[in-house]
């Protein structure tokens, strides 16, 4: 356990709030896999295995994406068969809730032209009713991806994807006032251009169906390996939910969301040294605040020059990790400071190429 982790820890009276942050995180929610090569995702971080099987497994390097925040830590693959990882969330009612992701089919294997879905939310926090499922099938030696509201309901498709190439996936689940009338949307490689700013026209929507309850509300995000016709080879990096397009699709040289992990509330604000240190190309930096406000953490040069904004966010009180990864920058020292208010923390790292 780091220095940050247990100074956050002393003096607490009860783990209940820590097993909570730890169950559920708040929105605006940030993965990039920054777990050990071979580790099973389940167990890692917030996500929790839903059953038993063949496990999705953390691998290394990333899924990148032109126009998109660079990514952080590893990426996860998985086929049919398996464990289903979720992460639970603040449970969100109205408006719009998204979610993003990289994917990539590296082997269509037995998938059918029928297909399935591999990710999706879910309406509560035991329950397996879905929202917006993402699904894919075989078309010839390719496949498609389609979004559906319900798996009960239909699926659209948009048709013709390659194998080996990596998509940019950004679905919603809308909420709208009345009975059966919700709808679900999907993006396939929207334009940079929209990053961090508004959405564009969905690639391609599902609206309800007579007979077909909405949903009373999302609180999981889950992975799903299905049965070997059912699940291609995949491959999945950057998972992002929120309840703004903005959120989910930071333009790159933009903020990556902040991570909220578990600890005790601290009564000021804490900055614990980077790890590792010295690092190649990607470490890790936890902080903690003490109340709801403005927080960035930026990293400059020995020079003074602002290198990356690695957090521009209002937090809540609580312990949190962000991430950087300098593999465009130059072997040297470097200085990270987090500021939150009027209070201000810096501490150096050595990045070693």
């Amino acid at each position: 356990m780091n220095q940050l982790r247990r100074v956050c820890l002393m003096g607490l009276a009860t783990t209940l709030f820590s097993l909570v942050a730890f169950a559920q995180s708040p929105l605006p929610f940030y993965d990039g896999f920054d777990y050990a090569d071979g580790s099973m995702l389940g167990g890692q971080g917030s996500w929790v295995d839903l059953n038993t099987g063949d496990t999705i497994v953390v691998t290394a390097g990333s899924l990148t994406y032109p126009g998109l925040a660079a990514s952080t830590g590893n990426r996860v693959k998985f086929d049919a068969g398996g464990k289903d990882p979720a992460v639970r969330f603040d449970s969100t009612a109205t408006g719009i809730v998204y979610y993003s992701f990289l994917m990539k089919v590296t082997n269509v294997g037995a998938l059918s032209a029928t297909g399935g879905y591999f990710a999706a939310f879910y309406n509560t926090s035991t329950g397996t009713t879905t929202g917006a499922p993402v699904w894919t099938r075989l078309n010839g030696t390719s496949f498609d991806i389609g979004v559906s509201l319900r798996i009960s309901t239909p699926v659209t498709w948009s048709d013709g994807k390659t194998l080996d190439n990596t998509y940019f996936i950004v679905g919603a689940y809308r909420f709208v006032d009345g009975a059966n009338n919700d709808s679900a949307y999907l993006w396939i490689n929207p334009d940079a251009s929209t990053f961090g700013q508004t959405p564009p026209a969905a690639t391609i929507a599902a609206v309800n169906v007579a007979g077909t309850t909405d949903l009373a509300s999302v609180v999981r995000f889950f992975l799903r390996q299905d049965a070997t016709d059912k699940t291609p080879f995949l491959e999945v990096d950057e998972v992002r939910l929120g309840l703004t397009w903005a959120s989910v699709t930071p333009a790159s040289g933009s903020s990556h969301v902040a991570e909220r992990v578990a600890g005790a509330i601290p009564d000021r604000l804490q900055l614990a040294q980077n790890f590792p240190n010295p690092f190649n190309p990607s470490t890790t930096i936890e902080f903690a605040v003490a109340s709801t406000q403005l927080v960035t953490v930026k990293v400059h040069d020995m020079l003074g020059r602002e290198v990356a904004t690695l957090v521009d966010h209002t937090l809540n009180p609580g312990l949190y990790r962000t991430k950087w990864n300098a593999m465009d920058n130059p072997s040297g020292l470097y200085f990270y400071t987090v500021r939150a208010g009027n209070e201000t923390l810096t501490r150096r790292m050595a990045l070693v190429k």
